[in-house]
């Protein structure tokens, strides 16, 4: 008998290549697929899924042509040229943009990043059931680590307490204080920096990437400590983009997830800490979430600290300021190691890609 199924071909760019990885390797369990539009309602209401699981952020494929696929059987998702997945049973739904971008970031201000975006998208959604054909670390030069393999790790070295660190920076004097505070009390940290899209300005997943391998090589114990790229891409959602960065470490296989000040944050469109504000409405995420307030350098102890540990008082404290460190590595100064160490500064002050243009 002749085959009569109709399929298209759709060729996808690398974010949207990481979300349908994240979807079918439990990455971003419990989806199974993209939202539809009652999902999508519920996410942007509830910050749940209708059968009340809870799920923060739109995870959504866009229609970029005008060829109708609702007739269709399947659609063939094409990555760089190969088959990267299949959407059987395709349909499609509009919606509001103006609703989903408010939604989502609590501003349609077009000084915000997301909503730049966003803006960009079409307003008409495909949906269908998911399956794949190939991964991202057969097309692109990358390694990481699978949820599953993360949980292999956990399982062989007998870790009872991992705590999740999400990150789209270089480490600094004030996230290393911040990883040996927890190993203080936990068997291991898994170290997790977001290498998808970012936007103008941000480092580069190479410039994250090196600088921390060289951070865990020489300044943190290696055998308590993971790290691994996490195939996504920054939002800058605030207070919903920290309950997925937290759904996802859960994934992977934490107890624990830090918080820190403005944790995926942009500007001053959210609070300094209405990221861990939000989770006293979610009791139910599942994993343990561990509040920072922003680190300092205090010059009467000479040490990296917090308000909660040190006495000395206000007139004391110096901020461990990203934008100095980022002008350091822009106008190849020097910088005091007490905010990033030596060897780590001068590595993205040698790269010719630190930042995104």
């Amino acid at each position: 008998m002749a085959n009569n199924k109709k399929s298209q071909q759709v060729e996808i760019n690398t974010d949207l290549a990481m979300d349908i990885e994240q979807i079918l390797n439990g990455g971003f369990a419990p989806l199974t697929t993209f939202l539809d539009k009652e999902s999508l309602d519920s996410v942007l209401e509830n910050m749940r899924l209708p059968t009340g699981e809870i799920w923060p952020i739109p995870i959504l494929f866009p229609k970029k042509n005008n060829e109708p696929i609702n007739s269709l059987d399947s659609l063939l998702l094409k990555f760089q040229g190969h088959d990267f997945a299949v959407l059987d049973e395709p349909k499609t739904f509009e919606y509001d943009l103006d609703k989903l971008i408010t939604s989502f970031y609590g501003t349609n201000d077009e000084k915000h990043p997301g909503v730049q975006t966003s803006m960009k998208s079409p307003h008409i959604f495909i949906t269908g059931k998911l399956r794949g054909i190939s991964k991202l670390n057969k097309i692109l030069d990358i390694n990481y680590l699978e949820p599953q393999d993360v949980k292999n790790i956990i399982k062989e070295k007998h870790w009872k307490s991992i705590v999740g660190f999400h990150t789209r920076n270089p480490p600094h004097g004030a996230h290393e204080y911040i990883h040996k505070s927890v190993l203080k009390n936990h068997d291991a940290l898994l170290l997790h920096p977001v290498i998808g899209s970012k936007k103008k300005g941000d480092f580069t997943s190479e410039a994250i990437m090196r600088s921390y391998e060289l951070y865990t090589e020489k300044f943190l114990p290696s055998d308590r400590t993971i790290l691994t790229p996490l195939l996504t891409y920054s939002r800058y959602a605030g207070p919903r983009e920290a309950i997925f960065t937290a759904i996802v470490r859960r994934n992977y296989g934490c107890t624990h997830f830090i918080i820190g000040r403005d944790h995926t944050g942009v500007k001053n469109f959210y609070g300094k800490y209405d990221s861990q504000k939000i989770f006293q409405n979610f009791k139910d995420v599942d994993i343990e979430i561990i509040p920072f307030s922003e680190p300092f350098y205090c010059k009467k102890s000479k040490t990296i600290t917090t308000k909660e540990e040190c006495t000395y008082g206000d007139k004391y404290y110096v901020e461990v300021s990203g934008s100095k460190i980022r002008k350091a590595i822009k106008e190849k100064t020097e910088m005091s190691e007490i905010f990033i160490k030596k060897e780590i500064l001068n590595t993205l002050q040698n790269m010719k890609n630190a930042f995104v243009d």
